[in-house]
């Protein structure tokens, strides 16, 4: 019979983690959002407690955690903090940093891995354009060879953390096409140091997870040295997707999170709540919906850890690329939604009181909702990816 617990070190690990973060960051997930900002010294917690980076091999500052174990630190840290800005921090490193683990030049990778690891560095993605999302290979950011370095002119748009990576010398995967003409076997992806010169910088205000900054960076003639380069030349598509597909794992748990979490808060209300003289939690009618999404909410949850024990998989080999990514298409496509919709049912089932800011509710609902509008994919294009798995490529709709 399959076992759906979490192993000893597993639940150890959580129990850990959890206990760490009632004590450094739930008390302070309410300033965190007000002052859209993340406290060093919370950080620094992280790292100092071995959690940042955790899933990067010893020799790049990690402890070679698992996926599952990652996911485990993803979904506590959006508990703690609902905003979800937390998580995002902590997610778009685990994901990121390991494609420069796993393809850059080591030297280059051990330097930049090892700061972050410490909390005195940041890695991110810079993949989105102005005019292009999820049309990966129809990206416009150009990357030309002279002699042994790169030149780089482009702009990309939507970036989390450019103020958190500047503010340490931080940097960035970067995406660009080397030949557009030929789309997905034109990509070629480097590591871009934030403050390289050539690089302009603005940000987004941004209607939740204040406590990370979104923002927008321009490169006009950005020299890179070839050693910055992650992969082989023309070949880097396959390695964006391979980190797409591992952040959406991430991201699932960053959005199942905050609902789970706040279940437990809103329970704990209704019980309390007496209205017509009796608990509101004594009313079918508010009932009734929030066991529905209660269910659900644990359904996709299993749905997750399937999609990190498939990246584990592929990760030893013992699983194509292709399989391991329909799971974490499939938490991509339902875990915000249904995230969105629980938070939505809970701040009804509160009255007037759920709309106020006297609940996290609001700012895990904003939070949330960058991961339902797009990041990592949007929620369509979730949907296409697993049309053409089930039905076969040639009916997808992005094929000429």
């Amino acid at each position: 019979m399959v076992d759906f617990s979490f192993s000893d070190e597993e639940q150890i690990l959580r129990d850990n983690v959890r206990d760490l973060l009632s004590e450094v960051l739930a008390p302070r997930s309410d300033e965190i959002d007000r002052k859209c900002s993340i406290p060093r010294d919370v950080i620094m917690a992280l790292a100092e407690n071995k959690l940042l980076l955790m899933n990067m091999k010893p020799e790049f500052g990690g402890s070679g955690a698992t996926n599952v174990m990652t996911a485990i630190v993803v979904e506590e840290l959006a508990r703690a903090d609902p905003s979800v800005a937390t998580a995002v921090f902590y997610l778009v490193e685990a994901a990121w940093g390991k494609k420069l683990e796993k393809y850059g030049n080591k030297e280059v990778a051990k330097e930049v891995l090892t700061r972050a690891a410490k909390g005195e560095g940041f890695v991110g993605i810079a993949s989105t354009e102005p005019q292009s999302g999820s049309d990966v290979a129809g990206f416009r950011t150009i990357s030309k060879k002279e002699n042994d370095h790169w030149i780089i002119n482009g702009e990309k748009a939507y970036i989390s953390g450019i103020k958190e990576a500047k503010e340490v010398d931080g940097g960035y995967v970067l995406l660009t096409m080397t030949k557009p003409e030929e789309r997905s076997r034109g990509m070629t992806v480097f590591y871009l140091p934030v403050n390289s010169p050539g690089i302009t910088y603005g940000f987004y205000e941004d209607m939740g997870r204040c406590g990370i900054s979104t923002g927008w960076l321009k490169l006009k003639d950005v020299k890179l040295p070839d050693e910055y380069r992650i992969g082989e030349v023309n070949k880097g598509f396959k390695i964006a997707m391979e980190g797409f597909d591992r952040a959406r794992v991430f991201v699932a748990a960053g959005c199942i999170g905050p609902a789970l979490g706040l279940l437990d808060y809103v329970v704990d209300y209704l019980k309390k709540r007496v209205v017509f003289g009796k608990p509101l939690a004594k009313f079918e009618g508010i009932q009734f919906p929030i066991v529905d999404h209660w269910a659900k909410l644990e359904a996709i949850r299993l749905l997750v850890y399937k999609a990190a024990w498939a990246m584990d998989k592929f990760d030893a080999g013992e699983m194509s690329l292709l399989e391991a990514a329909r799971y974490s298409a499939m938490a991509k496509a339902l875990a915000p939604e249904e995230s969105v919709l629980a938070i939505q049912e809970f701040m009804r089932s509160l009255g007037a009181f759920g709309y106020t800011k006297e609940t996290p509710l609001e700012r895990a609902l904003r939070g949330v909702m960058s991961y339902f509008v797009g990041a990592e994919g949007g929620q369509h294009i979730m949907r296409i990816i697993l049309a053409s798995d089930l039905f076969g490529r040639e009916f997808s709709p992005t094929k000429d």
